[in-house]
């Protein structure tokens, strides 16, 4: 996967809870996001040219799954697109990313964030730490080569007013 895996992240993106009263409860992500391109760090090596915005719209927030569309855009017009429903207990459910399905499977991390992994026909995973850092900002750490170390990406996004 390419830069379009962004995606997963965020989407797949998003909170945790860790004592059972908060594992239902949703995880305040609902809503629309737009990419902070200056807080976020990109790996042009591994995921191409940054994106000139991304928007992530998350559409179902209930504590059990997270639905959720993201929309990348470069100076040529579209430049990914993602479609996911997860549930948030790790069964794998398939995902869409450009014209490609892909696996992806969400793991509740707490009551405010999430990891997701994804994969594609060719074995190819990612993984994505996606929290709320505030209400009004959700942060994503993305693996896109699947080695050891600091996350390949870091991205900021926005609450959509």
């Amino acid at each position: 996967m390419t830069r379009s895996a962004l995606p997963f992240l965020i989407a797949a993106g998003l909170l945790a809870a860790t004592p059972v009263l908060a594992q239902n409860a949703p995880l305040g992500a609902a809503g629309r996001w737009t990419i902070d391109l200056k807080a976020s760090n990109f790996n042009e090596a591994l995921t191409g040219p940054a994106p000139l915005t991304a928007e992530v719209d998350v559409t179902k927030d209930d504590g059990k799954s997270l639905a959720w569309t993201l929309i990348e855009e470069d100076a040529e017009g579209l430049a990914a697109i993602q479609f996911a429903d997860a549930p948030l207990d790790g069964t794998p459910t398939k995902a869409v990313v450009n014209t490609q399905i892909v696996m992806i499977s969400v793991h509740r991390d707490g009551p405010h964030g999430v990891t997701a992994v994804t994969s594609n026909k060719t074995g190819r995973k990612q993984s994505m730490k996606v929290w709320l850092a505030d209400p009004d900002t959700l942060k994503v750490e993305q693996d896109v080569d699947g080695q050891p170390g600091p996350p390949d990406q870091s991205l900021t996004f926005k609450r959509v007013k």
